[in-house]
C-alpha cells in the first residue's frame, strides 16, 4: 500500500468511527491485549525462536478473536440504544443511562487516542517506510554515533622528501543504558595508518612511513553512576591524566596528532593512553558562589603492553568558577613495558577557556628506577578567529629518557568546521632532533591535511 493510500485509508472512517473504536477500547480495556506481544523483551526472544510467519499467523489469530469481542460490543451498543428509545422517560440517573454515557465517554477517550496514534502512524511511516527497524534486546535507550578521520601528510627530511594518506580510521560509538544506574560504552575503530618513522639512525634523515591495518577495541566500559560525585567504569577506559588525553577523540582536537608524550598511539612513553582496570571519578561544586567545580579521578588498572602489573593514579583538577581557568594536578606510577622496572609520575596542567581564546599546557617528570628519568612539556595557545575558524600553535618538548636526544616539535595550524560535524585542518610542524650518541643533529619538517566526519 502506497504513502498516500495509507494516510486516506487512517483519515476515512464514517459515523463515530464504531469498528476501530471499539477495537481500540477494546484492547484498551483487555489487559492481555496484543500490544503486549510486541514488548521489547519478548521481541527480543521470538526473533531466535519463531519465523515471521509464524508471527503472522498469530497476529491473525488474535485479530479474529479481537473483531469477534468488536461485533459483540456493537451488538450491545445497539440493544442499548434501543432500550434508550424505548424508554426515553426514565431518569438520567438510573443504571442504564449512567452505562451509556460511561460507554460514550469511552468511546469519546479512545477516538482522541487513535488521532494521536494515527499522527504516529503517518510520520514513522514517512521515515521508515517499509524498511527493518533496529531493535534493543534488554537496554532501555541505546546511543550510536561514530566519526571518519583521513590525513595526508608530507614528510621533508634532509636526504628525503616523502608523501602518504597515512591516517584513516573508523570508529563507531554506542552506549546502552541499562538501568537508571548502569550503563555500557563502547569504541571499536578500524585503522589503517602510520606516523612518521624517525626512529632508527638514518630516519631522522630520511623519514618514511610504515602503514599499517588494525582493529583494536578502543574503550569498552561498563558504568555505574551512583551520583555526580562517584562513578565507577569498569574496563578498558582513557588514562584519566592531562587535558588532551582525556579530551582524545580527532574531532575535539585542534591538532589529531597528539603531543609526543602521547605518541606512539597506544604506547607508553610517559604513560600508556588507555588502561584495563577500575577508575572512580566525581565531581562537586566548590567555591566561587557556587560555579566552581572541584573533580578527581582515580584508577588501578593494567596497560595491555605490560598485562603482569598494575599501574595505579589519578588526577585532581579545581575549575576556578566562571573565569575560563581548570588546574590539574596528576600522579601515577607502576611498571614499565619491557623491563618491567617501576616508575613515578607526576604533572600539572593548566586550561584556559574563555572567549576567543583556548589555551591547554602540560607538564610531566617521571622518576625511572631503571634511570632515564623522563620529561615532558607543551603549551598550546589558540584563537577562535570566529565560530568555524581557529588558529592555533604549539611548543612540544620530549626527553624520552632513551638517550638518543632531546626532542623539539613547533606546529602551526588553522582548522575550519563547514559545520559543526565537520572538522578540517591545515597543519604545519618542524621537528627538531639533538645529537647524541652518535646520532647526528637533524631537521624535519612536515605539512597534514586532516579532515574528521562526525555521526
Amino acid at each position: 500500500m502506497s504513502k498516500n493510500h495509507s494516510k486516506r485509508f487512517l483519515k476515512q472512517r464514517s459515523g463515530i468511527c464504531a469498528l476501530v473504536s471499539m477495537l481500540a477500547l477494546t484492547i484498551a480495556l483487555d489487559g492481555s491485549s496484543a500490544m503486549a506481544a510486541g514488548s521489547p523483551q519478548d521481541s527480543g526472544t521470538d526473533a531466535g525462536k519463531s519465523s515471521e510467519s509464524d508471527r503472522i499467523a498469530t497476529l491473525e489469530k488474535r485479530l479474529s478473536e479481537v473483531l469477534g469481542v468488536v461485533d459483540a460490543l456493537r451488538q450491545e451498543v445497539a440493544r442499548l440504544k434501543a432500550q434508550k428509545g424505548a424508554g426515553a422517560g426514565a431518569p438520567a440517573g438510573t443504571d442504564l443511562a449512567r452505562r451509556i454515557d460511561a460507554l460514550s465517554e469511552q468511546v469519546a477517550s479512545t477516538d482522541a487516542r487513535l488521532d494521536e496514534i494515527e499522527d504516529i502512524a503517518i510520520e514513522t511511516d514517512e521515515k521508515v517506510g517499509s524498511r527493518a527497524l533496529a531493535r534493543v534486546f534488554n537496554a532501555d535507550s541505546l546511543d550510536i554515533g561514530g566519526f571518519l578521520h583521513t590525513a595526508a601528510t608530507l614528510v621533508d627530511g634532509k636526504q628525503n622528501t616523502e608523501a602518504s594518506f597515512n591516517r584513516l580510521t573508523f570508529e563507531l560509538l554506542a552506549r546502552a543504558k541499562l538501568s537508571q544506574n548502569w550503563s555500557v560504552f563502547v569504541a571499536q575503530a578500524f585503522i589503517r595508518e602510520s606516523g612518521i618513522n624517525y626512529t632508527d639512525p638514518a630516519a631522522r634523515l630520511d623519514p618514511n612511513f610504515n602503514v599499517v591495518s588494525k582493529t583494536p577495541l578502543v574503550i569498552a566500559t561498563a558504568n555505574y553512576h551512583h551520583s555526580d560525585l562517584l562513578n565507577l567504569e569498569i574496563g578498558r577506559f582513557i588514562t584519566p591524566h592531562g587535558i588532551i588525553n582525556i579530551e582524545h577523540f580527532p574531532a575535539i582536537l585542534l591538532d589529531p596528532e597528539q603531543p609526543q608524550f602521547l605518541r606512539p598511539f597506544g604506547g607508553q612513553t610517559i604513560f600508556a593512553n588507555f588502561m584495563n582496570g577500575l577508575k572512580l571519578s566525581g565531581q562537586t561544586f566548590a567555591g566561587f558562589g557556587g560555579k566552581g567545580t572541584l573533580g578527581y579521578a582515580a584508577y588501578a588498572a593494567s596497560f595491555v603492553g605490560n598485562s603482569d602489573h598494575f599501574n595505579y593514579g589519578g588526577r585532581l583538577f579545581y575549575r576556578f568558577g566562571d573565569t575560563g581557568f581548570t588546574l590539574g594536578a596528576n600522579v601515577g606510577g607502576g611498571k614499565r613495558a619491557g623491563t618491567g622496572t617501576q616508575y613515578w609520575l607526576a604533572g600539572g596542567d593548566l586550561l584556559y577557556d574563555k572567549g576567543p581564546v583556548l589555551w591547554k599546557t602540560e607538564l610531566f617528570a617521571t622518576d625511572e628506577d631503571a634511570g632515564g628519568n623522563r620529561l615532558a612539556f607543551y603549551t598550546q595557545p589558540a584563537f577562535r578567529l570566529d565560530d568555524q575558524w581557529t588558529a592555533f600553535y604549539r611548543f612540544d618538548f620530549l626527553d624520552d629518557g632513551s638517550g638518543r636526544g632531546d626532542r623539539t616539535e613547533h606546529a602551526v595550524g588553522i582548522t575550519f568546521k563547514p559545520d559543526p560535524d565537520i572538522h578540517l585542518r591545515l597543519i604545519a610542524r618542524r621537528d627538531h632532533f639533538q645529537a647524541a650518541l652518535g646520532l647526528p643533529k637533524a631537521n624535519a619538517e612536515n605539512y597534514q591535511f586532516s579532515a574528521t566526519f562526525s555521526f
